[in-house]
């Protein structure tokens, strides 16, 4: 595409369309015609699910009828199922005047850094509380928030992309400020999570077998060569991932 002064107008959400458009013939471009639908598939029904069973039993279950028999559980699910879907067309609609990139690094900022630190801090801690986890991923949402809603990038005008409460600052492009927002979010959830477990009573040692790594009972004497084990593949691809962030910045 090109604009009206013959300068090339990019968009990186048509990259993957235009490499299988141009590089693979016929029978393959279906193959991954077919491969790119089943992953939305799969993706979608894995989304829907997780989001009908916190909504079911997380929510309402829990906080508005605990007696609830299964017949009646699996009606809400569905109706929460539905309103789901909804919604997540409303979002599909609204984010369509921004680039598919930026719309899903805000939603990884928003949703997935406050959920990692929570999720390290299971994972390696033996004092790490659920209130702890309950609160930090709420600290960290709130944050991201609070975070978006001040700050605006410099290519788009204040609204869904941003500055929604004021315009305190401003990045050069989307896709820093949901970079920052990552950045916040994750450090509000990681303070939070650990000063109200700290303040709040941890589940007995024997209960965190299994599910803390320090807890995990390990094979011992493994003979897998030193490039396949777990460790090492792990610190490959972190190298990796540090050594692109460094080659594109």
């Amino acid at each position: 595409m090109l604009s009206a002064s013959g300068e090339a107008l990019l968009n990186y959400d048509l990259g993957a369309p235009n490499l299988l458009v141009r590089f693979l013939p016929t029978g393959l471009l279906g193959v991954a015609l077919a491969a790119l639908l089943a992953s939305l598939m799969s993706g979608m029904a894995a989304s829907a699910t997780a989001f009908n069973t916190v909504a079911t039993y997380d929510l309402y279950q829990s906080c508005i009828r605990k007696d609830a028999d299964d017949r009646h559980l699996l009606a809400v699910a569905r109706w929460s199922t539905l309103a789901g879907t909804l919604l997540a067309v409303g979002v599909a609609y609204a984010a369509v005047h921004f680039s598919l990139l930026n719309v899903l690094a805000l939603a990884f900022a928003l949703v997935n850094a406050p959920l990692l630190a929570t999720l390290l801090l299971g994972m390696f801690s033996r004092r790490s509380t659920g209130h702890g986890a309950f609160a930090g991923l709420a600290a960290g949402a709130t944050a991201a928030l609070l975070h978006h809603g001040l700050t605006l990038s410099a290519d788009i005008p204040a609204g869904i992309g941003g500055g929604w409460i004021a315009d305190l600052h401003r990045y050069p492009s989307a896709m820093a400020q949901s970079i920052w927002t990552a950045v916040i979010a994750f450090t509000a959830s990681l303070i939070v999570t650990v000063t109200v477990s700290y303040c709040t009573k941890a589940k007995p040692q024997q209960e965190l077998i299994g599910l803390v790594h320090s807890l995990t009972p390990r094979r011992k004497g493994s003979k897998a060569v030193w490039w396949k084990r777990p460790e090492a593949l792990a610190a490959a691809i972190l190298l990796a991932a540090v050594g692109l962030c460094f080659l594109l910045a």
